[in-house]
């Protein structure tokens, strides 16, 4: 049993000074105490904050290796559809070895930045001409070794592809994604699950699969409750095509399909519109914003005023990774919106509220809910994942405990960052 001491610990109840937090061996908060004279304390932590560990709701490792190289000029207008080119032109270059290695340093960079959890969304599967490897799950074992060696945990959100586009085959750069049958799919799926890896199923978009396969996906994953994520709404040509396809829009096309509920994200829904909104609410589903890669693509502002009327919970994901910071993620979603709509204090439990508390639950707890994981919250019965807050950090000068979440979130980088735990190991 490992019993810690920071100056303050962040739990539901807000910041709260000498407590002791008591960690089972199996990684696990058994409890948290006043501390007395004679409490057992196994290390001190003097000018140190302990808030939930990070979640990342979305990720794609991999695209870590585009950082600062997709900036040039690849056409007389660049938007997303320009800037996938590029990826494609990099996940061609994918090996086992390669992506394990990209992996790795990026989930090291995720660790040192407060993040304790990560859900990869994974979908460079085969060999680059489309035939799977000897081992099916090569690219994906990858992934989740290099989680377990760099110490993060990883849910691997297993991502189905079928197609280029609507009705359309996938292109000779897409065919390393797709899976030869929905049956093909889901063997691997099955065979991630009972190894016991931290699995959830994600078709790509809309685009990328058949209708019929959201609905058996989606059935898939409500048997043995597992996530399911998808991106929707990211782009309005993606809408468009939909509603011309499908006489409806993409979130429309998943309530249709029996895949909304409480285990759905949508990835982005920067469109989304009122109905949309409407459905999301009435299945309970989660969104994931990421606005560091939105804004670095172009993809526009979440319309985050109506999903908080909507009492939608919002998470966080770092997505292509051109930035890996959550206290600048969660930054951007209200400056955005503030942007956007002209107004301040967005991102609030309610009109009295400063931003601080609801920005630090969509980065831990909402983001833990979406990938089905016990931890996101400081409390007993949670797994201990922590990061430690520098209070002496000269960006947090002038800081109290009534405002130290909004001076962290709108003062300061994850620098400040100086420790992190991964069910009670400090990683």
């Amino acid at each position: 049993m490992q019993h810690l001491a920071p100056d303050y610990l962040y739990t539901p109840q807000g910041f709260q000074a000498n407590q002791v937090i008591s960690i089972s061996d199996d990684g696990y908060i058994n409890a948290i105490r006043e501390r007395e004279p004679e409490t057992s304390i196994t290390e001190e932590l003097p000018g140190i904050a302990l808030l939930p560990g990070f979640v990342n709701a979305h990720s794609h490792a991999f695209q870590r290796a585009l950082r600062g190289r997709t900036h040039h000029a690849r056409s007389a207008r660049d938007t997303f559809w320009t800037w996938r080119q590029a990826m494609y032109d990099e996940a061609q270059r994918l090996t086992p070895d390669s992506i394990y290695q990209v992996a790795l340093q990026t989930y090291r960079e995720m660790l040192a930045a407060g993040y304790t959890s990560v859900g990869e969304f994974h979908y460079v599967h085969h060999q680059p001409n489309g035939v799977p490897y000897e081992e099916a799950n090569s690219m994906a074992e990858a992934v989740i070794q290099a989680g377990r060696d760099a110490g993060i945990r990883v849910v691997l959100l297993l991502t189905a592809y079928a197609r280029g586009d609507f009705q359309q085959p996938p292109s000779p750069m897409q065919r390393r994604f797709c899976d030869a049958s929905l049956d093909a799919y889901l063997t691997r799926a099955e065979a991630l699950r009972t190894s016991g890896a931290a699995l959830g199923i994600a078709p790509h978009s809309v685009r990328a699969v058949p209708e019929t396969w959201l609905h058996q996906l989606a059935a898939y994953s409500s048997l043995h409750h597992l996530p399911f994520h998808i991106h929707a709404d990211e782009q309005m040509a993606e809408i468009e095509q939909c509603q011309q396809a499908h006489n409806c829009t993409p979130i429309e096309l998943l309530a249709r399909n029996g895949a909304l509920d409480a285990n759905t994200t949508i990835i982005h829904a920067t469109h989304a519109n009122q109905t949309e909104i409407a459905l999301l609410a009435e299945h309970q589903a989660h969104v994931c914003v990421c606005p560091t890669t939105e804004g670095d693509l172009g993809d526009g502002i979440a319309p985050y005023p109506e999903l908080i009327a909507a009492h939608i919970p919002l998470c966080i994901g770092s997505d292509s990774n051109t930035r890996i910071d959550p206290l600048e993620e969660l930054r951007w979603a209200e400056y955005s919106a503030r942007m956007r709509y002209q107004s301040r204090r967005i991102l609030v439990a309610d009109e009295q509220a400063s931003p601080g508390p609801l920005l630090l639950s969509y980065g831990t707890r909402a983001g833990a809910n979406a990938l089905g994981l016990a931890t996101g919250i400081i409390a007993p019965g949670m797994a201990a994942d922590f990061v430690a807050i520098d209070l002496h950090s000269s960006s947090l000068q002038g800081w109290t405990p009534d405002d130290l979440l909004d001076t962290l979130f709108f003062g300061a980088s994850s620098d400040v960052f100086t420790q992190t735990w991964v069910l009670g190991k400090r990683v």
